[in-house]
Parts: structure tokens; C-alpha cells; sequence
């Protein structure tokens, strides 16, 4: 390597440490604004509605005796509704599936909404929603685990809120209940 090209590694090694140093030293601002935010984030197991019905003699005769069963079910996960009302006016309502193919893993609720600072009027709803067909159809819930979500969830807050403060919203399985946390705006935000 000659002189003159030694000469320019070293500059250019020079000039990227140089600028290294002062990005290094350069304030970030990933949240600019002031508004603080309502972030709805929980994931739960949905309720399994089944639809039973009592087997016939002769569909029993058909079986093999081991797997003659006088009931059999089918079913599926539940859909739930979520609904976010921010001082009298609804922000969002949608329904909710779990995860998987069949629907059968865990539901996940992740949400962000932008907040004016001051004081706030919160209410959120996660309610089952089977549109009547299951109470109609005569099913059942075949969810007796103790962390198969409600059927009904809502919380209903007057809030207090600062600039860039955010409002959590979670769900507890062991008070089977939404809860409310809070905190200032992280730079991951």
C-alpha cells in the first residue's frame, strides 16, 4: 500500500470517528408531540362455546363400542368485541379472533390511541360476541379453565393525564378484570 493511500485510510477513519461522536452525542426525539396515550395491550384464552347433542341409537350402532359416546360436541373459540369510548365518543370497536388456523390459541389485544392532556373519561368493553347465535342454538361454554377470559370485561375511568404521559390498560387474570397503569412516554415509544 503506498503512502498516499495510507494517508487516506487514515483520514476516512478519522472522519467516521468523528462523526460517530457527535451523532453520539446528538439528542434524539422519537416522540415529539405532547399528547399522551391510551395503549390497550393483554392477551387471553378465548371462551370455547360448544354445541352438543345427544347421539341416536343408530348412529351409536355404527361405532366401533370404544368410541360410542351418548353426547358428542363441537365447537369453536369465541369472538369478542372490543370497544373504546373516549369522553363520550366512541374511538374503536372491533372484533377479535384468537390466534391459529382453527382459532383455538390465545386471543391478543394490542391497541394504541392518542390522548389530549387533561382529564379524560375512559371506558373500555371486551364482551363476548357470538351475535345470540350460541344462546339461540342451545351452546354451551366448555371453558371451565380459570384463565379462559370473561364473557364481559369494561372499565370505566375519569383520568387525569399529562403531556406524553401514557394510560395502560391490561388484563389481570387473577382478578379476572381490565386494571388501568400508568407512566411517562419511553424513548422505545
Amino acid at each position: 500500500m503506498s503512502l498516499a493511500n495510507r494517508v487516506r485510510a487514515v483520514v476516512c477513519g478519522a472522519a467516521v470517528v468523528a462523526v460517530v461522536t457527535v451523532a453520539a452525542d446528538t439528542p434524539l426525539t422519537i416522540h415529539g408531540s405532547d399528547q399522551a396515550l391510551l395503549r390497550l395491550a393483554w392477551s387471553a384464552r378465548p371462551e370455547r362455546i360448544e354445541q352438543c347433542r345427544q347421539q341416536t341409537a343408530e348412529e351409536l350402532a355404527k361405532l366401533p363400542a370404544h368410541m360410542r359416546q351418548p353426547v358428542v360436541c363441537e365447537g369453536a373459540a369465541a369472538r369478542y368485541r372490543l370497544t373504546v369510548v373516549i369522553d363520550g365518543a366512541p374511538v374503536t370497536e372491533r372484533v377479535l379472533r384468537a390466534g391459529g388456523l382453527r382459532h383455538d390459541r390465545r386471543l391478543y389485544v394490542v391497541e394504541e390511541i392518542a390522548l389530549r392532556p387533561g382529564v379524560t373519561d375512559l371506558e373500555v368493553r371486551f364482551d363476548r360476541d357470538d351475535d345470540g347465535a350460541s344462546a339461540r342454538a342451545g351452546a354451551v361454554s366448555a371453558s371451565p379453565l380459570a384463565d379462559v377470559v370473561p364473557a364481559q370485561l369494561s372499565l370505566r375511568e375519569q383520568v387525569r393525564v399529562a403531556p406524553r404521559e401514557v394510560v395502560l390498560i391490561t388484563y389481570a387474570p387473577e382478578r379476572r378484570a381490565l386494571i388501568s397503569r400508568r407512566g411517562s412516554v419511553s424513548a422505545g415509544h
